[in-house]
C-alpha cells in the first residue's frame, strides 16, 4: 500500500512550491529577467517541483510493482500505461522531466526567457498531475 505519509508530504511540498512559483509568475517580466535572485528562486523551485513529481510517481510505481522506468521521461510512460495519466498529460510531464535535466545538468545555459514562459503557462500542468496521482492513490485497493 502507498505510504500516505510519504506521499502526502511530497504532495504538500509540491503545493507549497507551486504557491511560490505562482507568486514569482505574478511579478513583472522585466524585473524577473534583470534579477538574478528571482531567477535563482525560479530555477530552484522549478527543479524541486519536478523532483516532487518524479518522487510521487516512483513511489506509486514501486508500491504497485509496475515496471521500473529506465529514465525520468519513461516514468511518465509507466503512468500512462497504467491509466494514471492520459497521453497529453504524460507528454507534458515528460517535458517537465526534460526541464529537470536542464536545471540539474545544463545550469550554465539556462534561458530565463524560457523559464519565464514556463512560469506563465505551464504551472497548471503540475496541478493536473498532482490531481491525477491523488485520484490514482485514493482509488487503489489495499
Amino acid at each position: 500500500m502507498v505510504d500516505r505519509e510519504v506521499f502526502d508530504r511530497r504532495l504538500s511540498r509540491l503545493e507549497l512550491l507551486l504557491s511560490h512559483l505562482r507568486r514569482l509568475a505574478a511579478g513583472d517580466r522585466a524585473a524577473y529577467l534583470m534579477d538574478a535572485g528571482l531567477q535563482a528562486q525560479a530555477e530552484r523551485w522549478l527543479h524541486l517541483a519536478s523532483e516532487c513529481c518524479l518522487d510521487l510517481a516512483n513511489h506509486l510505481i514501486s508500491d504497485r510493482g509496475w515496471r521500473t522506468p529506465a529514465t525520468y521521461r519513461e516514468t511518465f510512460d509507466v503512468l500512462l500505461e497504467q491509466d494514471v495519466l492520459d497521453e497529453a498529460l504524460a507528454a507534458k510531464m515528460q517535458a517537465w522531466a526534460g526541464l529537470r535535466n536542464v536545471l540539474a545538468h545544463l545550469y550554465l545555459t539556462i534561458d530565463h526567457q524560457i523559464l519565464w514562459g514556463v512560469l506563465q503557462s505551464d504551472l497548471d500542468q503540475l496541478e493536473a498531475y498532482a490531481r491525477a496521482l491523488l485520484e490514482a492513490v485514493d482509488g487503489l485497493a489495499p
